[in-house]
């Protein structure tokens, strides 16, 4: 069984995806810092949580739609503060 603290089952893909060119850091980040790490754990999470209710068959009448677009943005927006202060590692 993984430790709490093991990356290597953290899927990067979304985020290497809505980052485009920037997956060798993304994937250092991802091992080297926890915050970055805990964020893209959270993004997986929020885009997994939009991706349900956009299926719903009530999609069109979900509050949480919009609540998770938001969401993903912040989240978003923090990725791209981590990338852009990142020390080259």
């Amino acid at each position: 069984m993984a430790s709490a603290d093991e990356p290597a089952r953290l899927d990067l893909k979304q985020i290497i995806e809505r980052f485009p060119g920037k997956g060798s850091l993304i994937r250092r980040l991802a091992l080297k810092d926890e915050a970055f790490r805990t964020i893209c754990e959270e993004y997986t999470l929020a885009r997994a949580s939009l991706s349900w209710f956009e299926a719903r068959p009530d999609a069109s009448e979900r509050p949480e739609i919009p609540d998770y677009k938001s969401v993903i943005a912040a989240l978003e927006d923090e990725i791209q503060e981590f990338l852009k202060n990142a020390r080259v590692l």
